[in-house]
């Protein structure tokens, strides 16, 4: 009964056992396939045959039930290939049953979106350690590999285009080392990258003073932009180039690097210097244009300066009512010559657009009596009557340049009288032509004549310069062909219109428009108090001069002043009166023959030395900016023909009275620059830092003191191309640094030397050197300052 129980008992036991075992299992397979079939990745096996022998859902969701027979696609090189699905996998699964796993990224196109899984491939092996099959497991890596691909298409758009760059990009650490570099720069330098990098970018770039400010200051700013630099051509060429140059700096502010682009401007530099070659060919051109000019000036001037003269002396004298009126209107027909030539004999200035405008309060009145008496008696003389009408509510002043104006009403009314048949009339009118509200007042002027008129195709040909209706040697009317064109550039400063009608046989008026403004009548001009008509200290004065009229001239007009007077017809006349008599003054011509007035300057002062007294210019060869051009040249003081007998007493009485005033004379004397413009210094300590300012000028004092050297040999073997090069460039270091007395100079030098002037050359350079030693001395006393 015992055993039977016991047995009965092992059995329950056994059979509880059994289905503890069997649960386990189940538990266990349960745990595997919620593995296999839960979250997302996909499972799947199969046999030699490429046969499928099990798979997950996924793997029947993705390959098989929603996508039966799909294409495959893969990336490459950032592009996106589609290949043939057996054909894929078989070649992937052969390479897994040779024993070699691997793993790979495809690309699947579900529900049209497209879905990135990267796939591992393993061999499968039996108990005996043989290959049966391969298994596969994949997992999505979309988000990934649009990244990737975004990357790798950005790199290569950005690839493509550093590899067309044709500037130069470079990038160095902070010791130099170049690190990047562009393919370009095999074409800019003639290197290839591998022979760049690593090396030290200042092996490959010209260092000067320039490149050492341009570093300094990229150091503080951390960014400099378009300065030029050379580069160094791997077959020891310079290249010259624009450059950009920044520092790098990460999020926290911490410098990386430093990167630049440099573009090379070697065509750009050879354009500049052709057009820098046509400037000066057209600048050469013009001041040969300007030389005739002023020669025709000279010409001109010298008969007109001994006729207003002799009118000043005619006037001093005792004369009736009658002939002080006849002196006054040849005085005033004189004046208005004089300034009409001033601008006909500047036609280079005018075609420049340099021709500057004088407004002043003018009687309206008084313009049509200058008028009167300048064309009534020619008018007369062609039995013509000459007419003026003046319109309703002319203002009796207007601001506007009354010699302009009165120039233009000469031209239109000379040619008026020249064309008009005995027993014609012309009549001149001014009138309002709008009043703006701005105050500004539109006035039109026009001259009317009975004369031959002009026919529709002449008179598209006027206002042009050197512009003749009839041009045949034959022609009945005499003129140079400038004044309508003279007249239409004035006219336009007056920001006004001029223009014509004209009917053939019928005769022409000619009209135009000018701005201007209503103004005050001015106070009576007073006699100034300074105005000297006799010296009392009776100072010697040479006076030299080749033209016969103007000596006699001059002697007159000082010898009624006071002043013992000596004259000299010819430069070296004035030489040996000036070895035999020490003058307080000379008055000296400068276009003389044989020795023109300047070079007779020099060897006075050679000869006086110290002793020197003070010479004046004294010219009829009177061109804008020449007084500034005789000062430079050595001349004390300029006075300009037609000589003017107050202002010529005024200017012998400033130079020569012990009781003239000094600080005035002074004010003559001295240079109007300055040897060390402080202003321009402060401002470039402002912004580049004070030692750096102070190096600058330490090294441009060293390298002025070799200018000054190369300068001189340059010039002895004749190499002028050299020494303007060294002019031009000292002149620039010496603008910058404001040392403005030396730029001054290496500017005059540079202009003489490019005019082939080169008798000077040697002087000039001893000046120079002593505006340099000035510089050295000015630098010493004014130091460096700390704040």
């Amino acid at each position: 009964m015992k055993d039977r129980t016991k047995k009965a008992e092992d059995l329950v036991v056994k059979v509880n056992e059994l289905k503890e075992k069997l649960f386990a299992e189940k538990n266990k397979n349960s745990f595997t396939n919620s593995i296999l079939e839960g979250g997302t990745l996909i499972i799947w096996a199969v046999n030699n045959e490429f046969e499928l022998i099990s798979f997950n859902q996924n793997y029947f969701n993705f390959f098989l039930q929603e996508n039966p027979g799909i294409k495959v696609g893969y990336e490459e090189r950032g592009v996106v290939k589609i290949a043939n699905s057996d054909t894929f996998w078989k070649q992937k699964y052969k390479r897994a049953l040779t024993g070699r796993s691997h793993n790979f990224e495809i690309m699947l196109k579900i529900e049209g979106e497209e879905q990135w899984k990267e796939v591992f491939l393993n061999p499968i092996y039996d108990t005996r350690g043989e290959i049966t099959g391969v298994s596969g497991l994949a997992y999505d890596i979309t988000e990934k590999m649009q990244s990737r691909i975004a990357l790798m298409k950005s790199e290569e758009k950005f690839r493509n285009i550093f590899e067309s760059f044709q500037d130069l990009y470079f990038r160095c650490d902070f010791n130099g080392k170049l690190t990047m570099l562009s393919p370009s720069v095999s074409d800019i330098m003639g290197y290839t990258e591998g022979e760049l990098l690593g090396k030290h970018v200042t092996n490959f770039y010209l260092y000067n003073i320039q490149t050492k400010f341009l570093i300094r200051k990229l150091a503080q700013e951390k960014r400099v932009r378009n300065f030029e630099a050379s580069v160094i051509h791997k077959s020891g060429k310079i290249i010259p180039c624009i450059c950009n140059v920044r520092v790098i700096q990460d999020e926290r502010g911490r410098l990386k690097h430093v990167e630049g682009v440099a573009r090379d401007i070697t065509e750009l530099k050879q354009t500049n210097q052709e057009l820098q070659r046509s400037k000066e060919l057209a600048e050469k051109s013009l001041k040969i244009k300007e030389r005739f000019l002023a020669n025709m000036s000279h010409e001109i001037r010298t008969p007109l300066n001994g006729i207003i003269g002799m009118i000043h002396l005619l006037d001093e004298t005792q004369l009736d009512p009658k002939q002080k009126k006849h002196i006054r209107t040849v005085k005033s027909s004189a004046d208005i010559l004089l300034n009409i030539l001033n601008d006909l004999l500047d036609l280079s200035k005018i075609e420049a657009g340099k021709m500057e405008l004088k407004h002043v309060p003018t009687s309206t009145e008084a313009i049509f009596e200058k008028l009167t008496l300048l064309y009534r008696q020619q008018a007369n003389d062609n039995q013509i009557n000459l007419n003026f009408v003046k319109g309703d509510n002319i203002p009796e002043y207007i601001e506007v340049d009354e010699t302009k104006l009165i120039q233009v009403y000469s031209n239109l009314i000379s040619n008026a009288v020249k064309f008009t048949q005995p027993g014609g009339m012309v009549t001149v009118s001014l009138e309002i032509y709008k009043r703006k509200k701005s105050g500004t007042i539109l006035m039109e002027g026009y001259v009317k004549d009975s004369g031959i008129g002009i026919s529709k195709a002449d008179q598209r040909k006027l206002f042009s310069s050197f512009t003749q209706l009839d041009s045949s040697s034959k022609k009945s009317y005499k003129g140079t062909g400038l004044g309508l064109y003279i007249s239409r550039k004035i006219v336009s400063l007056f920001n006004g219109k001029i223009g014509i009608k004209s009917t053939e046989g019928k005769g022409s008026k000619f009209w135009f428009t000018f701005e201007t403004i209503e103004v005050e009548k001015p106070e009576e001009a007073t006699r100034p108090a300074t105005k000297i008509s006799r010296l009392d200290h009776s100072p010697t004065v040479l006076v030299v001069d080749d033209n016969n009229v103007n000596l006699d001239l001059a002697y007159e007009i000082l010898k009624n002043a006071g002043c013992r007077v000596t004259t000299a017809s010819s430069g070296e006349k004035a030489l040996v009166l000036c070895k035999e008599l020490c003058y307080d003054l000379i008055l000296m011509d400068i276009q003389m023959p044989d020795m023109d007035g300047i070079e007779a300057t020099k060897q006075i002062r050679k000869q006086c030395k110290k002793q020197t007294p003070p010479i004046i210019a004294m010219t009829a060869y009177s061109m804008k900016g020449d007084e500034a051009k005789y000062l430079a040249i050595g001349m004390d003081d300029y006075i300009a023909k037609p000589i003017n007998p107050t202002i010529l007493i005024q200017k012998v009485n400033q130079w020569t009275s012990d009781a003239a005033d000094e600080t005035e004379v002074q004010k003559e004397k001295n240079d109007k620059h300055q040897t060390i413009n402080q202003n321009t210094l402060d401002l470039l300590k402002q912004y580049a830092g004070e030692e750096a300012v102070q190096e600058a000028l330490d090294e441009f004092n060293e390298e002025c003191r070799m200018q000054i050297r190369d300068s001189a040999k340059m010039f002895e073997s004749k190499n002028i191309k050299e020494v303007l090069d060294i002019l031009h460039t000292l002149k620039g270091n010496a603008g910058t640094l404001g040392v403005e007395k030396m730029a001054f100079q290496a500017a005059k030098m540079e202009d003489e030397l490019k005019e082939k002037n080169y008798s000077n050359f040697v002087g000039d350079l001893q000046f120079l050197k002593s505006l340099h030693d000035e510089f050295i001395k000015e630098t010493k006393k004014v130091g460096p300052k700390t704040n």
